[in-house]
């Protein structure tokens, strides 16, 4: 299925919107969404993200009205009735900054959770490592029937292959790379 048939699906309240503006707010919101990372979803992940990016542009159907305008995305926080009060509220403590936004819509936190499931983020968590003059090389156990072997170094890597065939991490070049910016 194309994204503007699954933006006509799911987002029914743009149903006002020709096909030709909806063309228009797809290619400009492609290159934001990757058609490898996203595989089969990646129609799914344009159409959500195109239904987010017209919410956020004030189109589509608004169950507040007027007032509604002053909180397009925003989910209404609070509704008193003695004295005539709706608060909007944008709870966010969840989303990092660079995808707040996505989470002023449904669109968007359905494009988030949609990524979440297909890109997984790589976390990355290292002791320091001090090591004491002359920097010993700590050694890996040559291939064997009960490891794994052929692993390839590439020059510059920070890492060495021993005599006998084992692998060693090159402190030094380590070092000199990070003296480096590298």
């Amino acid at each position: 299925m194309e994204a503007i048939e699954i933006i006509r699906l799911i987002g029914g309240e743009f149903n006002a919107i020709s096909s030709d503006v909806l063309s228009k707010w797809i290619e400009l919101l492609r290159p934001l969404v990757s058609r490898k990372k996203f595989g089969k979803l990646y129609e799914l992940a344009l159409a959500l993200l195109v239904c987010h990016k017209l919410k956020m542009a004030g189109q589509g159907a608004n169950p507040l009205g007027d007032l509604g305008a002053l909180g397009i995305g925003f989910a209404v926080g609070s509704v008193s009735e003695g004295g005539s009060s709706i608060s909007f509220g944008a709870n966010q403590s969840s989303n990092l900054a660079t995808d707040a936004e996505l989470g002023l819509t449904v669109y968007g936190v359905q494009f988030l959770q949609l990524r979440r499931s297909v890109i997984v983020p790589i976390h990355c968590s290292a002791e320091t490592i001090e090591p004491v003059p002359p920097y010993p090389k700590k050694t890996v156990p040559v291939a064997s029937d009960k490891d794994l072997g052929g692993v390839k170094v590439k020059p510059d890597s920070g890492l060495g292959v021993n005599e006998d065939g084992s692998l060693y991490v090159d402190l030094e070049a380590i070092k000199e790379m990070l003296g480096k910016g590298v």
